[in-house]
């Protein structure tokens, strides 16, 4: 099956399928929204962190009716971010955790890994679906880069997705990895300040964020603009 992502992000399902099935893209809460880069544009969400975990939520408006569809990272892309399952059952091969109550109670989600792509299959139950959220998956900011997430709705089409999810992500600021930006960061920052030996892969302890090889006012300024985020 061959699937290409589109040049221009722009929402490619049908009026109805928009309508039934849609995503919401969370801070590791499950419930603060991740605001988009602009409000114009949607599906292209604002910068985060290396180490970041996401929640995306797959959630319908209406019920009654089976469902099929897929959350996938292609590549290049793998390189940069994966999809993360919740509780897997080795039994089932179902990730029962990530299928919710109002998907029914036949919903499954499956591992799916080829040459090209990985992410998960979701099917909801044959009939006994509501309204409400169906599924959940876990997203992980692995690399500095760009990583898309394709959303397939079967209804609509089983060789181009219903929509992407653009992500970008930059050097981390929780440089001391306890999932917060906060004073402990700012004290790694400076003991590095003014430094001009920054080399990679540790562009001393990664506080060059710029990576022009001196810790300095730019580097303060990127710091600051991720203060007290959270990454898990």
């Amino acid at each position: 099956m061959k699937r290409l992502i589109p040049f221009i992000l722009l929402l490619v399902a049908a009026p109805a399928a928009q309508a039934d099935v849609f995503t919401k893209v969370c801070l590791a809460d499950g419930n603060t929204p991740l605001e988009l880069a602009d409000p114009c544009i949607p599906f292209v969400y604002r910068p985060i962190m290396v180490g970041t975990r996401l929640t995306i939520i797959i959630s319908s408006d209406t019920g009654g009716n089976y469902w099929g569809g897929g959350l996938y990272i292609s590549d290049p892309y793998r390189d940069y971010g994966v999809l993360i399952g919740k509780d897997y059952n080795e039994t089932t091969t179902d990730w029962e955790g990530s299928h919710l109550e109002a998907a029914g109670p036949g919903a499954t989600v499956l591992d799916q890994e080829s040459s090209f792509m990985s992410g998960f299959e979701l099917a909801t139950d044959v009939k006994d679906t509501i309204p409400g959220d169906w599924f959940v998956i876990d997203y992980n900011a692995t690399n500095v880069g760009d990583c898309n997430v394709w959303l397939y709705d079967y209804e609509f089409s089983f060789d181009e997705p219903n929509y992407v999810m653009a992500f970008t992500h930059v050097p981390t600021r929780d440089f001391d990895n306890d999932g917060i930006v906060d004073f402990s960061d700012f004290a790694v920052l400076g003991s590095n300040w003014q430094r001009t030996d920054c080399l990679e892969p540790d562009n001393c302890s990664g506080t060059d964020l710029d990576a022009d090889g001196y810790v300095g006012i730019s580097d303060l300024r990127q710091f600051a603009e991720y203060w007290l985020e959270k990454t898990r």
